[in-house]
């Protein structure tokens, strides 16, 4: 017999929820089943707070922010900073520079210095000049044996989607290997997870959004393993004396992305991988995002609105039939 736990709480500046199947002692009764609901509860909140509390960037206590402030000279990180830091610098260099963590400084001069909720606040500032890194620049050194850090003087990062995705994926990893739950789903903000081994019931589907009208949805990614990501420029945006902003800073030129997409939605193994290359899609366009990600993440495939409100599907070019995904 199996029981579901369902968890919904707002952490890393979204929303979070945890859906759990675990299979239950037959000798146990109401009371314990109850206590153990409330345990799983708790364990993945407090880790979506940590995680929070770690990676930050509107936390001035935050071990990302101390990094920042500390650009230019060592410091020991955390296995967890370090881990994500070095996941953040292969992405980098894999998408040519257009996943890059160093546009803080680019982030503040749009107006976003203070978490979404602050919006009607932003101000931007016109004169902002950021330093513009070529693909293959270095701004960050690190040290696997002390699991230390260094910024380049200047350097800011803000590790926003990845860290949410990155969570997301380490939590479900830990609960399904080693707290025995074999279905589930996390989803923060759009980053999902998904993971089955029972052979009962079908997909979970993650029905994806009109971004212009959220209550119509156009179409369904059904999973039975695999992750789900979706990056907007539409969703956190605001407006400013010099047009509307949002939160997808183009590297190339350190402002919001101008390109032709909306909205990209991406399935596959990863959900790290999903929320990364769907950022990239959305900056590098969709001519050039599709190219790149049937280059470097054939197995990946998704949803993609234009900002002339069309619909494109970008099928994977190496179809992955084992992990029991597919698209409607």
């Amino acid at each position: 017999m199996n029981n579901r736990i369902t968890i919904q709480f707002r952490a890393m500046n979204t929303d979070v929820e945890a859906q759990l199947i675990h299979q239950l002692n037959p000798l146990s009764d109401s009371a314990k089943t109850e206590a153990e609901a409330g345990d799983f509860a708790a364990l993945v909140k407090d880790w979506f707070e940590d995680m929070e509390t770690r990676l930050s960037r509107f936390n001035a206590g935050s071990e990302l922010s101390r990094l920042n402030r500390a650009a230019g000279s060592w410091m020991l990180v955390s296995d967890i900073l370090f881990e994500l830091l070095a996941e953040a610098e292969a992405y980098r260099l894999r998408t040519d520079g257009f996943f890059n963590a160093n546009v803080l400084a680019a982030l503040h001069a749009a107006g976003y210095g203070q978490s979404f909720e602050h919006a009607g606040q932003f101000k931007p500032d016109a004169h902002f000049q950021g330093e513009i890194l070529r693909p293959d620049e270095l701004f960050l050194e690190m040290d696997t044996r002390m699991k230390a850090v260094r910024l380049s003087s200047g350097a800011q990062l803000d590790l926003g989607g990845i860290a949410k995705s990155w969570s997301v994926r380490r939590l479900s990893e830990w609960l399904r290997r080693k707290r025995g739950i074999k279905k589930g789903l996390i989803n923060a903000g759009g980053d999902a997870m998904v993971w089955d081994d029972c052979t009962d019931g079908g997909p979970a589907e993650l029905r994806i959004q009109n971004p212009w009208d959220t209550s119509c949805s156009d179409a369904a990614i059904c999973l039975y393993n695999g992750g789900v990501a979706t990056s907007s420029t539409l969703g956190r945006s605001w407006k400013t004396p010099h047009g509307v902003y949002h939160h997808l800073i183009d590297p190339r030129e350190m402002k919001p992305s101008g390109s032709d997409v909306a909205q990209c939605t991406i399935a596959g193994p990863d959900v790290t991988a999903c929320e990364v290359w769907a950022k990239v899609v959305c900056i590098a366009g969709l001519k050039l995002g599709t190219a790149m990600l049937a280059e470097h993440a054939p197995s990946y495939e998704g949803y993609i609105y234009k900002l002339d409100r069309s619909l494109y599907r970008h099928q994977a070019a190496v179809p992955q039939k084992t992990n029991g995904r597919y698209i409607n």
